[in-house]
C-alpha cells in the first residue's frame, strides 16, 4: 500500500510587496510568509537618538515575525524613550510586551516613496493621540527621518479637545547609535 502525503509548501512573498496587495484589494494567500528576504529592513534596526522641540528621543528598532490569523509577516517594532532636556521620562515603552498596542508596528514599506510605515497609538488614542509614522533612511543609513501623520477620525465625543502628539508631526532626524 502506498501512502501520499499532500504537502502545502509555505508561499514565501517579499515583504515589499505587501502594498501590491492592498492596493490591488488582492487578498494575501492563507499560510503565505510577506519576508524581508532582501534585508529592506535591516537599515533601520538599532538605536536611533535625536532631539526635537527640547525632547530627547531614543527610538529601538527590531524586526519580528508577526504571525496574524493564517498569514505571517517580518515586521518592524518601535519601541522609544522620550525625555526633557533635563531627564524627566515623559514615555518609556522600552519594556513593553510586543503586544502591547503603544509599541509602534511595522505596516508597509513604499517602494515609490522610499519609506516604511507604521502603525501608532498612544496612550490617548480616544483623542486622538495615534497616526501613523514615517521612517527613511540616508543612503548611507547613518541618519534616519521620522515623522507622524496624526489620525484624527477616531475622536471620542468625550474628548473635550485632540490631545497633544509625543511623536513629531514633522520631520525629526536621528542618529544610528
Amino acid at each position: 500500500m502506498i501512502t501520499s502525503l499532500s504537502v502545502k509548501a509555505q508561499q514565501i512573498i517579499p515583504v515589499e510587496k505587501m502594498i501590491e496587495y492592498r492596493d490591488s484589494d488582492t487578498q494575501i494567500p492563507d499560510g503565505a510568509y510577506l519576508k524581508d528576504i532582501n534585508g529592506l529592513l535591516d537599515k533601520y534596526l538599532g538605536t536611533w537618538k535625536g532631539i526635537y522641540e527640547n525632547k530627547n528621543y531614543t527610538f529601538i528598532i527590531t524586526k519580528v515575525k508577526h504571525k496574524l490569523i493564517n498569514i505571517s509577516a517580518d515586521e518592524l517594532f518601535i519601541r522609544y524613550l522620550i525625555t526633557t532636556t533635563t531627564g524627566s521620562i515623559l514615555e518609556d515603552t522600552r519594556n513593553l510586551p510586543d503586544t502591547n498596542p503603544l509599541v509602534i508596528e511595522g505596516d508597509y514599506i513604499s517602494k515609490s516613496k522610499g519609506y516604511y510605515t507604521l502603525n501608532y497609538f498612544g496612550k490617548n488614542t480616544t483623542c486622538g493621540q495615534s497616526g501613523v509614522v514615517f521612517i527613511s533612511t540616508t543612503k548611507d543609513n547613518k541618519q534616519m527621518k521620522l515623522f507622524l501623520s496624526p489620525d484624527q477620525d477616531f475622536l471620542d465625543s468625550k474628548c473635550s479637545k485632540v490631545a497633544d502628539q509625543i511623536l513629531p508631526t514633522t520631520s525629526m532626524y536621528l542618529t544610528k547609535q
